[in-house]
């Protein structure tokens, strides 16, 4: 019980420490004999100022807080270390596994999708695509334009912790080592995979290009508008899941939209010699040919047309999209049109600085494949950033949940297919360029 006697209620003066006698001569105490030699010194007691009352004396004060101050000082200092290691410790580097033909026949494609991917893994870094501060290494392997170069590389990353596979490059790679990526529960994204199905086989399997089952109508139509299309003449690779997607789409929506189908022809992959198909296109009189190639037979396909006295309307597939093809087809490009989901004149979110840094970095723009990749670490880092994923299995739900992203190729959501639910454009080749169709 607290006393009301104010004698009870010791002084406190800040800063000045109380002058008081040796403890053996204060009030209070009866005097007592001095010290003999061999006696021992008392024990340490308190002096009778200091006793426990509502203040401390100065001494007790000056101790006492000090004491208080190392230990907060000492518990801070393990608080934050122990703080700072449990973030390190929640927030591991995420890694991805980028899969790309940088080489083989496919190496245009995969080298334009290197690029934008290293572009865009600097963008992460430096905090211009966001991640919600969480570090990503990505890793970009080459996979030759081998289907089994490409199982080699994904199987291997299933072991080093990857929580998303980027690619592969082509479609028939795709068919072909997805269901590994869907087995082992690791999710996929498709940058260029166009073909029919590729959703399908798994439900983390995702992609944000257009399919050309979305993107050949828009194209049909504005054939039929600005050429006044009737007939036309389809002519693929019949080895390769990307241009035989070419065909059976194509083949499948021109008469749905009034244009008959006069004639088809085959070819198989690294033929160089097409002047016998070329000609029995020719005696067909199609008012337009549709092209299932990629652009190394695309090119030799345009310039053998020429040569055989073909000069009417043409249509490319998605392998069109590859400046390679006008490097090596040359003027014999001019004219052809192509269904795009991107070009280099796109006034989408950040497409112009993306077109400049990508040049500035590389000395040639980008293509459509270089756009969908960047757009892709795009997507991925936005559903990083919303879901904060720590592995495969979080990197999926936070691409299902991820919502609308602008990117480069404009604003961008998955359908519950997991397909791109966007917007694609019709582009010609013009003067060595990809400009708009009007």
């Amino acid at each position: 019980m607290m006393t009301s006697d104010p004698s009870e209620v010791a002084t406190f003066r800040p800063f000045a420490p109380p002058q008081s006698a040796p403890w053996h001569r204060r009030a209070g105490h009866q005097a007592r004999a001095a010290p003999r030699a061999n006696d021992r010194p008392p024990p340490h007691r308190s002096p009778a100022s200091c006793r426990p009352r509502l203040f401390l004396c100065w001494e007790d004060f000056v101790r006492n807080i000090t004491r208080v101050l190392i230990a907060t000082a000492a518990l801070g200092g393990t608080l934050a270390a122990a703080t700072g290691a449990g973030l390190a410790a929640s927030h591991p580097d995420l890694k991805w596994t980028a899969i790309f033909d940088s080489t083989g026949p496919a190496g245009a494609y995969g080298t334009s999708q290197k690029n934008a991917l290293e572009l865009a893994a600097a963008d992460i870094d430096a905090g211009k695509i966001e991640s919600g501060g969480q570090k990503i290494s990505i890793d970009i392997q080459d996979s030759a334009t081998s289907p089994a170069q490409v199982i080699n590389i994904m199987q291997s990353a299933f072991g080093n912790g990857t929580s998303l596979i980027v690619g592969p490059t082509l479609s028939s790679e795709a068919f072909k080592a997805d269901p590994l990526a869907v087995k082992a529960n690791v999710p996929v994204m498709g940058v260029s995979n166009t073909a029919n199905g590729i959703t399908e086989m798994g439900p983390c399997v995702f992609r944000n290009s257009l399919s050309e089952a979305q993107i050949v109508p828009d194209v049909i139509e504005a054939a039929k508008k600005s050429w006044h299309v009737k007939t036309a003449a389809i002519i693929y690779g019949d080895d390769d899941q990307f241009t035989k997607a070419d065909y059976t789409i194509f083949n499948a929506d021109l008469p749905k939209a009034g244009v008959k189908v006069v004639d088809v022809e085959t070819f198989h992959k690294g033929d160089v010699d097409f002047k016998a198909q070329l000609t029995k296109i020719k005696e067909a009189k199609p008012d337009v040919i549709v092209y299932g190639a990629l652009y190394a037979e695309g090119a030799k396909l345009l310039d053998q047309a020429r040569q055989v006295g073909l000069h009417g309307h043409e249509i490319g597939g998605n392998g069109f999209n590859s400046p390679q093809i006008i490097a090596l087809a040359g003027k014999a490009a001019d004219g052809v049109i192509v269904g795009a989901a991107w070009y280099a004149g796109a006034e989408t979110n950040g497409n112009a600085a993306f077109v400049k840094n990508y040049t500035a970095k590389y000395s040639k723009s980008p293509d459509q494949f270089a756009a969908q990749a960047y757009a892709g670490a795009q997507i991925a880092a936005a559903a990083v950033k919303k879901s904060h994923p720590a592995d495969a299995a979080g990197m999926c739900s936070a691409l299902k949940q991820v919502g609308s992203v602008q990117t480069v190729i404009g604003p961008f959501k998955f359908a519950s297919t997991r397909d791109a639910d966007a917007h694609g454009f019709v582009v010609q080749i013009k003067n060595g360029t990809f400009s708009k169709f009007e």
